[in-house]
C-alpha cells in the first residue's frame, strides 16, 4: 500500500531539523510547479506583472534580461506603483542595470540561494533609493514572481547589495508560496516591534523579515567560508551578519506568539537558532 506524501508543513520541519540552509535547495522549483499546477489569471509562459494586473505590456518596450538568465526581464514601473515608489523612475536605464544585476546573481549563483532566486523571480522593476548608500526593494503576495528594487549603480559593493535585495525579495516571495500550502500565521491578529519597520507591526511580518534575513545571514556565511572571497567582501559581509544578528536579537519571542501555527512557531524557532548572538565585528 503506497503511503501518502507528506505534506509540505512535515517535509520542512524534517528540512529545518537536518539544518538545510533556510531558502532549502530545490523548494522553489516545488513551490513554483505547485503554484502554477493550480488555474491562474494568466498563463505561466506570459507572465509578467504587467499581464499579472490585467494589462498589456507597452508595446513600445523592448524587454531586456538580465545577462545569461532570459526568464528574468526588467519591466517599467506599473502606472499603479508610481505614486508609492516617486513620480520617476531611476535616471539609469536598464541597460546600464543589466550587467550588475547578472554580477550580484553570480554571486548567489556561488550556492544554492541563486537558484532560488532565479526560479522565483521574473519581473525587476527599479525603484529610486532614498540617496546614496540606501537600498530599497519590495515584493507582494499578490503578485507572485515580481520585484521592485533600487540598484547602487556605481556606488560601492554595489553588487553585493544588489545580490542582498534579490535574496531578500526572493525569500519573501518563496514563503508566500510556502504560505499557500503551509500557513504559519492562524486566524487571531497579533503585533511586536519590529527591528526592520522600527514600528509595531503583524508578526506575520515580523516572520517574513526573520525568514528573509536569516537566509541572507547563511549566504553571507557561505561567502566567507569560500577562500577566495576578498578582504575588502569579507569586511562588508562581516559587517552585515552583525547588523542581521542584532535585528534577530530582537524577534526572540516569535516561537512564543499564539498567532502561529505550529508551523510557523517551529519555523521561527528554527530559524532563530541559525543567527547567533551579535559578536564583535572583526
Amino acid at each position: 500500500m503506497q503511503r501518502p506524501a507528506p505534506d509540505l508543513a512535515a517535509k520542512l520541519t524534517r528540512r529545518m531539523a537536518a539544518r538545510e540552509p533556510c531558502w532549502f535547495p530545490g523548494l522553489a522549483d516545488e513551490v513554483v510547479t505547485a503554484f502554477w499546477a493550480k488555474p491562474q489569471r494568466i498563463d505561466r509562459l506570459r507572465y509578467s506583472t504587467a499581464r499579472w494586473l490585467g494589462d498589456e505590456p507597452d508595446p513600445g518596450h523592448r524587454a531586456l534580461t538580465v545577462p545569461g538568465h532570459p526568464t528574468i526581464a526588467f519591466e517599467p514601473l506599473p502606472a499603479a506603483f508610481v505614486s508609492r515608489f516617486g513620480s520617476q523612475e531611476p535616471g539609469h536605464k536598464p541597460a546600464e542595470i543589466a550587467p550588475v544585476t547578472g554580477e550580484a546573481l553570480a554571486c548567489l549563483l556561488h550556492n544554492g540561494a541563486g537558484m532560488a532566486v532565479v526560479r522565483l523571480i521574473r519581473s525587476i522593476h527599479c525603484i529610486r533609493a532614498l540617496g546614496p548608500g540606501y537600498d530599497c526593494s519590495h515584493s507582494e503576495p499578490a503578485i507572485p514572481f515580481s520585484v521592485f528594487l533600487s540598484v547602487p549603480l556605481g556606488e560601492r559593493h554595489a553588487r553585493l547589495r544588489l545580490a542582498e535585495s534579490l535574496l531578500h525579495e526572493a525569500m519573501h516571495l518563496q514563503l508566500s508560496l510556502v504560505e499557500l500550502q503551509a500557513p504559519i500565521v492562524g486566524s487571531e491578529p497579533d503585533y511586536a516591534y519590529s527591528p526592520w519597520q522600527q514600528s509595531i507591526r503583524p508578526v506575520h511580518g515580523l516572520l517574513h523579515g526573520l525568514y528573509v534575513f536569516t537566509a541572507i545571514h547563511q549566504w553571507l556565511t557561505e561567502l566567507l567560508s569560500d577562500p577566495t572571497t576578498s578582504d575588502e567582501v569579507r569586511i562588508y559581509a562581516e559587517r552585515r551578519q552583525f547588523e542581521i544578528a542584532k535585528e534577530v536579537a530582537a524577534v526572540t519571542h516569535l516561537p512564543r506568539s499564539g498567532t502561529l501555527t505550529t508551523f510557523g512557531r517551529m519555523l521561527a524557532a528554527g530559524l532563530l537558532d541559525r543567527v547567533p548572538p551579535p559578536a564583535a565585528v572583526r
